[in-house]
């Protein structure tokens, strides 16, 4: 039984009695109990209901099959400063080939029609990354104004900024405690929706922030779209798509944290709640051909960018096996569907680290980008 983790140390604990008074309800010995906890041996299968009586939790639980229903919901914290203070690194390697520049260019010039000076201001801006992309494009004159959370990110923006020809001003606050004195001729945002608890309430911020006749732009990913874009050759693409499994997990977070996976595909909608109008939606057209067979310096480039983004070069302690397998069945998962995720994700590492000279990857975001005009 390689997969059973009990957890009657754990429930034990909670309810606040020895191994003795465990083992004398049982009538076993405390030495038994204490192998149990210490995984040494499995408790007589006449003894499950007796367990599951005695902490009132099923059989399923006591074995850590299934995730304690009692549990307190941990979240991930997306939305807090703590969490993107650390992600500087993170941000970097995930947005190299996130666009192409000739399609932003595309957007500026013959979708938006961008023909005069305008006054941007980004919300969720991160270290100025569409910053960087969008002051090459838009006409002489524009200004760029970045908000985020992160002290961080701020400070690595405005080093990159410093000597910059480009009028830009960066603005360190909590989306939400945000108050807008000026007003912009487009309010946007890219990868934030999705990482926040109240996306409508921040898209209609951002809406409130733009002059009548302004324009408010999302490029939002959605996670089930997102999941699908990714083909390995050599590794069948059914085991590459964990979409049955995540659902599990996205449906916990959406429900007990308001993180939305599918939050992309419903900004059109929230942006017509918002009073917007002229409302359409584009989808990014960049697709990461990962080939070892040409530019090597771009393949180079590209597969360490995927590697570090997911983090398929770092080695896990079986400590960390457990935290992540902790985090699943926090969400929901059974310790099955965990482990499988989880050798899934490890079986991936390891032929990527094996094939890194001739790896041969898809990879697409499929970001949406949703506008509309106030």
């Amino acid at each position: 039984m390689k997969s059973v983790k009990l957890t009657i140390s754990e429930l034990r604990r909670e309810k606040g009695v020895t191994q003795s008074e465990l083992a004398d309800y049982l009538g076993v010995s405390f030495q038994a109990v204490s192998k149990w906890e210490n995984g040494i041996s499995m408790p007589d299968i006449i003894l499950l209901p007796l367990l599951s009586e005695y902490f009132q939790v099923s059989v399923d639980e006591i074995l850590g099959l299934k995730p304690l229903s009692n549990r307190e919901y941990i979240e991930r914290g997306t939305d807090k400063k703590e969490h993107w203070d650390k992600k500087l690194g993170y941000l970097k390697d995930s947005r190299i080939g996130f666009w192409n520049e000739d399609y932003l260019e595309f957007l500026v010039n013959k979708v938006w029609n961008i023909t005069k000076p305008i006054d941007i201001i980004d919300f969720g801006c991160g270290y100025g990354y569409l910053g960087i992309m969008l002051l090459k494009i838009l006409p002489t004159g524009s200004t760029y104004t970045g908000v985020d959370i992160s002290d961080k990110l701020l400070d690595e923006a405005r080093i990159i900024f410093k000597d910059s020809a480009y009028k830009t001003k960066f603005i360190k606050s909590d989306l939400n405690s945000l108050k807008v004195k000026e007003k912009y001729d487009i309010a946007i945002c890219q990868a934030l929706l999705r990482h926040l608890p109240n996306p409508k309430e921040i898209l209609k911020k951002m809406t409130d922030s733009v002059k009548i006749g302004g324009m408010v732009i999302c490029a939002e990913i959605n996670r089930e779209f997102e999941n699908v874009g990714l083909y390995i050759k050599g590794i069948e693409y059914n085991s590459l798509n964990k979409t049955s499994v995540l659902k599990k997990f996205w449906k916990t977070e959406l429900e007990l944290e308001g993180r939305d996976y599918s939050v992309g595909i419903k900004v059109p909608c929230y942006m017509q709640e918002c009073g917007l109008h002229n409302i359409d939606v584009r989808i990014n057209d960049k697709v990461n051909l990962i080939n070892p067979y040409e530019d090597k310096s771009k393949y180079s480039k590209l597969l360490n960018s995927l590697i570090t983004t997911n983090e398929w070069n770092r080695i896990l302690s079986e400590d960390e096996k457990k935290d992540i397998i902790a985090l699943f069945m926090n969400r929901g998962l059974t310790r099955t569907e965990a482990e499988i995720y989880l050798k899934s994700e490890m079986d991936i590492c390891q032929f990527i680290m094996n094939n890194k000279d001739d790896a041969f990857i898809l990879k697409t975001h499929c970001l949406l980008i949703s506008y509309g005009t106030k």
